[in-house]
C-alpha cells in the first residue's frame, strides 16, 4: 500500500526528531559527565579520537531515522512486525539515553556494561523485526550495529583496565 506524501513526510520528520533528540540528550548526559574522573582513565588503543564521536552518532541515528520510517510505512502490510519493531525501537531508545546516564553522568562504567548488553540484544532483535518488514530498513541498521559493538567493547575495555567491578 502506498503512503500519502504528506504522512510519509511527516513518519519521517517525526523519526528525525526521535533521533536528533536522542543525540542532543546524550551529548548533555556526556557533558554533564565528563571531568577529571573521565580523563583519568585507561582507554583501549583501539578508541577513535574524541572528535569522531559526534559523525559518527549522527550518521548512525540518521540511517535509524530513516530505517524506521521505511519500516512505519510498511503498517498495512506488515502490522505485527512494524508494531514489534516500533515496540523494540522504542525500548533502544530509552537504552540508548540510560548507557549516556550511566557511563557518563553517574560515572559507572560498570552498571553501564551491562545495560550496554542488553541494548546490544534489543538491537539485534530490532533488525530482525526490520528486515522482516523491508531489507534496505534491516541494511541502514549495519553503521549501528557496528557502532554498537566498537562500543561494547570498548565500555569492556575500561570496565576490566580500570579496577570496575563487574
Amino acid at each position: 500500500m502506498k503512503s500519502h506524501p504528506i504522512s510519509s513526510f511527516l513518519v519521517l520528520s517525526g523519526t528525525s526528531i526521535v533521533s536528533f533528540t536522542l543525540l542532543i540528550l546524550g551529548g548533555w548526559l556526556t557533558f554533564l559527565g565528563l571531568g577529571d574522573w573521565y580523563y583519568e582513565l585507561n582507554f583501549p588503543p583501539f578508541q577513535p579520537p574524541a572528535w569522531v564521536f559526534t559523525p559518527a552518532w549522527i550518521i548512525v541515528l540518521t540511517c535509524l531515522a530513516l530505517s524506521t520510517w521505511l519500516v512505519i510505512r510498511r503498517l498495512h502490510d506488515y502490522p505485527g512486525f512494524v508494531a514489534f519493531g516500533l515496540m523494540i525501537y522504542g525500548a533502544r531508545c530509552v537504552f540508548n539515553a540510560v548507557w549516556s546516564l550511566l557511563f557518563f553522568t553517574v560515572q559507572r562504567p560498570d552498571l553501564a556494561l551491562w545495560e550496554i548488553l542488553i541494548f546490544d540484544v534489543f538491537l539485534v532483535i530490532m533488525v530482525w523485526a526490520y528486515a522482516k518488514v523491508s531489507k534496505l530498513a534491516a541494511i541502514l541498521l549495519a553503521p549501528y550495529l557496528v557502532w554498537l559493538s566498537l562500543s561494547t567493547a570498548i565500555n569492556i575495555y575500561i570496565v576490566q583496565h580500570n579496577n570496575f567491578p563487574i
